[in-house]
């Protein structure tokens, strides 16, 4: 009972700092109050459902990055993480056909292999990624950058899995993007970058999988592309994208 309304303020507390992941540590370190009534009210308003850190069900990945988020709220099955091997795509928003090419491509061979394709965004390569998972029915995990609830999921589709830790939040921000890009590259274990440019926002992706050990491969680019940062990180160590099979050896 006692971890049951743990539970429960860990996630009142999700809610009402909006997800922000230092409000809910310093309201924990400070023992701030929470009445019984404001807690049950908060509990009763949400329309999704939730994991906490301390739950049985919680993501064993996601214990071992910096700052885990301490409650998840999420449409879809959690058991979509346990089952397949998890492959984040990464990429600009400012892509190319090539990198739409080359993402179908990727994409449709993960399916082909029983993977689990994870995106931290919903623009460019992608939102490429997303369509062409759920175009071949594949198993996709999206990591929202804003509030879940105005995410809209076919409830029919079990291969979906859809995880913020906003409940909220009408917009994401350039916080809240790079904040959740951790839970991403935390959830998976390969981490695939498609196409960057060289100051890409998204490279925030790529110094998180460096920070939790997570094997990066990378998309070599020609000399002259404008996705200077592929190359780069290939020159800095990452492993190169020498074959479609890369994708799925261990």
């Amino acid at each position: 009972l006692e971890e049951m309304k743990m539970d429960e303020v860990l996630v009142y507390f999700a809610v009402k700092y909006k997800g922000n992941f230092q409000k809910i540590l310093t309201a924990l370190q400070n023992k701030e109050r929470v009445s019984n009534e404001g807690r049950k009210k908060v509990i009763e308003s949400i329309n999704c459902n939730f994991t906490t850190i301390i739950s049985d069900d919680y993501p064993n990945f996601l214990k071992e990055i910096s700052c885990p988020p301490f409650v998840l709220f999420y449409k879809g099955d959690l058991e979509t993480l346990n089952s397949y091997n998890t492959i984040n795509i990464v990429g600009t928003e400012n892509n190319d056909i090539n990198g739409e090419e080359m993402t179908k491509k990727v994409v449709n061979h993960l399916i082909k292999n029983d993977k689990t394709v994870i995106v931290g965004n919903n623009e460019g390569i992608e939102k490429i990624a997303i369509d062409t998972t759920l175009e071949g029915k594949g198993n996709l995990v999206v990591i929202l950058n804003k509030g879940i609830n105005d995410y809209l999921i076919d409830g029919n589709n079990q291969n979906v899995l859809i995880i913020s830790e906003y409940l909220n939040r009408k917009e994401s921000t350039k916080e809240t993007y790079l904040f959740s890009k951790r839970i991403a590259v935390g959830l998976s274990e390969k981490v695939v970058v498609i196409e960057i440019e060289e100051m890409d926002k998204a490279i925030v992706s790529v110094k998180h999988a460096l920070d939790y050990s997570k094997n990066i491969l990378v998309n070599p680019m020609d000399l002259d592309s404008k996705y200077k940062g592929n190359n780069k990180l290939i020159k800095e160590g990452a492993d190169v994208l020498v074959s479609i099979n890369d994708l799925v050896d261990n």
